[in-house]
């Protein structure tokens, strides 16, 4: 008589006690799933900040509901919950070195962030909305949930574009602690 496939992947009986999983192996396997790639913007006093974010989600077409987590602590989760306004910029392939810029742990704050980067405030937030992505929003929070370690921002969506060419552009996406492309099947 055969265990089983509960019993071959470790898990105990029905009714049983589930263990919580080992952080590193829940971590690694969260990273096997591809993500789309973003940076989030926003406009402050101080000069513009960004970060960038692979945990991004549409939430509702009606009303436009956007969703995405941010690590505690965050500066930019401390602009967002004090501002309520911020951009958000789908990146593409081409971009993945914007990605690594607001990506990277320690950076400059403020307009430093921005040194080179082409972008346009947004007219809706003010948000940077950089030159080359495939899709910019511009929302203000709806509201912020605390989730573990990170807090959930739920977003309304004041205003979207799309690049013209954005149908024929590689998306930036994020996997297994890489960025990479997709590529179209037809």
């Amino acid at each position: 008589m055969s265990a089983g496939p509960a019993a071959a992947l470790g898990l105990p009986p029905p009714g049983g006690e589930l263990a919580e999983p080992d952080p590193e192996v829940f971590w690694d396997s969260a990273r096997q799933f591809p993500t789309g790639v973003a940076v989030l913007t926003a406009d402050h006093p101080l000069g513009p900040h960004g970060t960038t974010v692979s945990s991004f989600a549409f939430v509702s077409r009606r009303p436009p509901l956007i969703s995405v987590c941010l690590k505690r602590p965050s500066s930019f989760l401390s602009l967002v919950r004090s501002g309520g306004e911020f951009g958000v910029n789908v990146l593409v392939h081409e971009q993945a070195v914007l990605a690594r810029r607001f990506a990277t742990p320690g950076r400059a704050p403020g307009a430093t962030q921005f040194e080179g980067v082409p972008y346009a405030a947004g007219d809706a937030s003010g948000a940077p909305l950089l030159d080359g992505s495939a899709a910019w929003l511009e929302c203000r929070v709806d509201r912020v949930l605390a989730a573990g370690d990170h807090d959930l921002v739920l977003a309304r969506v004041l205003f979207a574009r799309r690049a013209a060419a954005s149908t024929q552009c590689s998306p930036l996406v994020y996997h297994a602690g890489r960025f990479a492309t997709t590529q179209t099947q037809e």
